[in-house]
């Protein structure tokens, strides 16, 4: 992983693996016969650390901005974030990896769906259907460029670009049928890529309450 994001994928050999793993070359290649088998492994690690928060306990009905700022403690790892962004740019010239990463999108975008589901159909009365799909959508795509944001951009706060992402989905909860969040509201989402603690909780629970 060192060797990648140092290197790239394309600039990385597998002796320059090897020097950093400090492992004999027959270690190395008794579990991958080559480097893109190895690359494969790698990005595959890494999606499932993006996906891995939807695995982990989220309240009860979280809605988009609860959902979102669950997995944007993944996303605010800039390491992380650089080796994603090579994954990405490298699967297109890539099949084998390019079916590994649809594969994560697609179980990404269904744990999605699956997780904003239930907050749908409390706020708005009905049955998912294509909007909770735009839903789904648009959460993904606030993951993605944030993720690239970090990548890309040494001078970005990852706090306060989260912040802001994390704002502009709670105003979406405040829509007709929707639960309005209040300022409180706000504050419980904000500090939720910096404490550590269970904002997307007290955030469900004021909503009960309501």
């Amino acid at each position: 992983m060192r060797c990648f994001l140092r290197n790239g994928f394309a600039a990385t050999s597998m002796a320059d693996i090897i020097a950093e793993a400090g492992s004999s070359a027959g270690s190395i290649y008794s579990h991958f016969a080559t480097k893109a088998e190895l690359v494969r492994f790698t990005a595959a690690g890494a999606l499932r650390d993006l996906i891995g928060p939807l695995g982990s306990a989220l309240p009860a009905h979280p809605g988009p901005a609860a959902v979102l700022s669950h997995l944007l403690r993944v996303g605010n790892d800039r390491a992380h974030a650089r080796t994603l962004l090579q994954i990405w740019a490298e699967a297109p010239r890539d099949p084998a990896l390019q079916d590994t990463v649809q594969e994560s999108l697609l179980a990404l975008r269904t744990g999605l769906r699956s997780a904003l589901a239930p907050w749908w159909l409390r706020s708005h009365g009905v049955s998912p259907d294509s909007d909770l799909t735009d839903l789904t959508e648009a959460v993904l795509t606030a993951l993605e460029g944030y993720v690239v944001r970090l990548a890309i951009d040494p001078d970005a706060d990852a706090e306060l670009l989260a912040r802001g992402i994390l704002r502009m989905f709670a105003a979406l909860e405040a829509e007709p049928g929707g639960t309005a969040p209040t300022p409180a509201d706000a504050d419980a989402v904000e500090v939720a890529v910096t404490s550590g603690g269970e904002p997307e909780r007290d955030l469900a629970e004021r909503g009960e309450e309501r």
